[in-house]
């Protein structure tokens, strides 16, 4: 009986743990592809090659953070609404 008792609790405990780490694995999941989509965004925008947009203006690495920063809040509303 108390064996019982014991593998029960040792389940419930257990799945109490893999729940939380699903959890976290879904959030870091979720963090890690914004900032992905950021650093893609700034990644293309800081290559050292002709033809970019804004590569001669004054305020072409604010437009490329306005538009890195505007896309990972775009993508990171649905996913931290869950």
């Amino acid at each position: 009986m108390f064996r019982d008792l014991l593998d029960s609790i040792s389940g419930l405990f257990t799945e109490m743990m893999n729940s939380s780490l699903n959890n976290l694995m879904k959030f870091l999941d979720s963090a890690g592809l914004v900032i992905a989509t950021a650093a893609l965004v700034s990644g293309f925008m800081g290559m050292n090659v002709g033809g970019l947009p804004w590569k001669d203006t004054q305020f072409g690495f604010w437009l490329t953070v306005i538009i890195s920063v505007s896309l990972a809040l775009l993508i990171s509303i649905p996913k931290f609404q869950e």
